[in-house]
């Protein structure tokens, strides 16, 4: 196992979280997509109407100064069915520390974090083509939970500009 301790992230910790938010995006192939900023990560992790919670995986041997080498990045969800769940967004761990256990504390620490609010479930979403992180899901007995009954929609900035337009002449 790699020496690294997990922690809930510190608004001094944002300038490394966008860091290891952009080599996220650059492993999944969307660097070109980040919008995501030093500032808005201050802002939404921080500020007064923040809406994620983030676990950190800080390196603490290695180098001799601490380091940051992974993040968890949650937020709180509900659903009539089962009221609280917590929803992953993000579970990266840089290169070099995988498959050393720390994806496994960071996934730790969520699951605990969840339990003792009393939730139901947890979830998240996978790419397909993820097949180290689907392993590392299963490894855990996640369950897929695609059905041909649900789909997942998105609307992005200029189309809910376009529809509230819309709305509001008609």
């Amino acid at each position: 196992m790699a020496d690294v301790s997990v922690r809930e992230a510190r608004e001094d910790d944002c300038e490394e979280i966008t860091r290891l938010m952009q080599e996220f995006a650059k492993h999944e192939g969307n660097l070109h997509l980040v919008k995501t900023n030093i500032h808005t990560v201050k802002r939404d992790g921080f500020g007064e109407q923040k809406v994620f919670d983030c676990f950190v995986a800080e390196e603490t041997l290695t180098t001799g100064k601490p380091r940051l080498v992974g993040y968890l990045l949650y937020m709180w969800s509900f659903t009539t069915m089962s009221g609280r769940f917590l929803f992953v967004e993000d579970l990266f761990v840089e290169e070099n520390f995988r498959r050393k256990g720390v994806g496994s504390l960071l996934w730790a620490k969520a699951m605990k974090l969840a339990l003792s609010w009393g939730c139901e479930y947890m979830q998240w979403m996978a790419k397909r083509r993820n097949t180290m992180g689907i392993n590392f899901y299963k490894k855990f007995d996640a369950v897929e939970t695609n059905t041909d009954s649900v789909m997942t929609f998105t609307l992005d900035n200029d189309a809910m500009k376009t529809a509230c337009s819309k709305i509001v002449s008609e």
